[in-house]
């Protein structure tokens, strides 16, 4: 990946050799169905910061709310949408109509940039604030993410994986409102405004997430002949 210098495998199917873009694979935010391209992340613990949990904790108290300063592949401060004085399931418009919480997660980004590693983040888009509370549509949990300032529609994929991560570490603002599931491969369903994402977490034995993936979909764009 260009901008970290880490590693993604792509799985795609090639029966009898031949690249097929057939499939009923489904993701939210792109039209039709068709062939799955597994994506796994490898390496993507720390790409930014230096570490999975900047700060070495689970949970720190950054302007009186707990927060969790994590990066698997992009700088994420996860809280609790309750912390903050909404439920979370408010509409993106609505939530950046709100100065008020949004003057709150500026104080929040700009004190964490220095315990991130970021430095000062004034004029960066990160770190990504993601607003979490429990899912409503049979998922693991629910989120709103502001880009620095906007509230976005959907969910960036290391994003989600940052917060899919956070949900499987205990003691985070996410962990206690998340349904993650049992065994050695979670999948968690993070919800957003327009639909979820879904990241598979594979646990080591410790407990800790040891590789990430997500479902993307592949189709033939163009087909011609160029002449040189």
């Amino acid at each position: 990946m260009e901008n970290t210098g880490q590693i993604a495998i792509a799985k795609v199917q090639t029966p009898d050799g031949v690249v097929s873009y057939a499939g009923e694979a489904q993701i939210d935010g792109v039209p039709g169905r068709a062939a799955p391209v597994s994506l796994t992340f490898q390496d993507t613990a720390g790409s930014s910061c230096g570490a999975l949990l900047p700060t070495g904790n689970a949970v720190d108290v950054i302007e009186g709310i707990e927060v969790t300063m994590i990066d698997n592949g992009m700088p994420c401060v996860v809280m609790r949408a309750a912390d903050l004085g909404i439920t979370g399931q408010e509409a993106p418009e609505d939530l950046e109509a709100d100065t008020i919480l949004r003057k709150k997660l500026e104080k929040v980004r700009l004190a964490c940039g220095t315990p991130m590693n970021l430095g000062d983040v004034s004029k960066k888009t990160v770190p990504k604030m993601t607003l979490v509370s429990t899912a409503q549509h049979g998922g693991a949990i629910s989120t709103r993410t502001f880009i620095p300032h906007r509230c976005h529609k959907t969910i960036g994929v290391l994003g989600a994986v940052s917060v899919a991560t956070a949900c499987l570490i205990e003691g985070t603002p996410a962990y206690d409102l998340a349904q993650t599931g049992h065994g050695h491969e979670r999948k968690i369903s993070v919800e957003h405004p327009t639909g979820e994402m879904t990241v598979v977490a594979t646990l080591n034995e410790s407990g800790a997430v040891a590789e990430t993936a997500i479902l993307r979909t592949m189709r033939k764009l163009m087909d011609g002949e160029v002449f040189v």
